[in-house]
């Protein structure tokens, strides 16, 4: 084998065991359940305030997938799942999570094109519940609260009264809870190790010709 493809092969395994996916909320105990914020059939949207300690790709959006009132486990219908700004309220990215997606730990989830999250901004997590869709998420008396060390906490989301849907969470609770979103991630590449990435991949690709 050439010497050089070696050596930015190396470089490139490298780089990308630097890039290890990880959870953003990692646990939580406690806690009580609620199917729904207002009631309505029309849904609204619950979930959490945070910000970054690197700049991160996240890589797919979850749900909470426990009942432990009745001990279930997995999802019985499917939720959408976004990012805002929160800050300008922009939506950054969604996806509708599926009963089958994806589980990791207690959340279940599905991938979405990366929605880039950087330092010094905050952002908000939502998924949207109705009064029928059988699943909950977790609020008030949560103990034991963790998250990953490259993502903070900042506060419960909830919607004002009318803002149904699928919309922008705009009322906030310092309380530690509204735990039913949640999402996967990957940390931004460094430029030197993108550099060696995308070298590697050309040189590759000029060999295979």
């Amino acid at each position: 084998m050439n010497k050089c493809a070696s050596v930015l092969g190396a470089g490139a395994m490298v780089a990308l065991a630097t890039m290890a996916s990880g959870q953003a909320v990692t646990g939580f105990t406690g806690g009580s359940q609620f199917g729904i914020f207002f009631g309505a059939s029309t849904g609204d949207v619950v979930g959490w305030t945070f910000s970054v300690n690197q700049d991160i790709f996240a890589t797919h959006l979850g749900v909470w997938n426990r009942d432990t009132q009745i001990g279930m486990e997995g999802l019985s219908s499917p939720h959408q799942v976004g990012i805002w700004n929160a800050t300008t309220q922009t939506l950054l990215g969604s996806t509708t999570v599926n009963p089958g997606d994806m589980v990791v730990g207690d959340f279940t989830y599905r991938a979405l094109p990366n929605i880039t999250l950087l330092t010094g901004q905050q952002y908000v997590i939502g998924a949207m519940y109705t009064a029928t869709d059988g699943d909950s998420y977790i609020s008030g008396g949560v103990t034991n609260f963790t998250t990953s060390a490259d993502v903070n906490w900042i506060n419960g989301r909830s919607p004002l009264a009318g803002d149904l849907g699928f919309v922008f969470p705009t009322s906030t609770s310092t309380g530690i809870g509204r735990f039913g979103p949640n999402f996967l991630y990957t940390p931004v590449p460094a430029p030197g190790a993108a550099a060696a990435m995308g070298v590697f991949g050309l040189f590759a690709t000029r060999r295979r010709r």
